[in-house]
């Protein structure tokens, strides 16, 4: 699973664009966030031009 650090994000919607299954989705007030459909295929991470996505655990 992957997530979104929401102070970094600049709104640019290349994850949303790029996410193949379409579990990245504007944030309610500000930035993206990426829900539980998350396939983990790292596309979004490998692609964000800020490098504002990062890999979590799942406890």
């Amino acid at each position: 699973m992957y997530k979104i650090n929401k102070n970094e994000c600049i709104e640019c919607g290349f994850c949303e664009k790029i996410c193949p299954i379409k579990a990245i989705e504007p944030y309610i007030s500000f930035g993206y966030e990426i829900d539980e459909t998350c396939i983990s295929c790292g596309l979004c991470s490998k692609n964000c031009p800020i490098n504002a996505i990062s890999k979590i655990k799942l406890t």
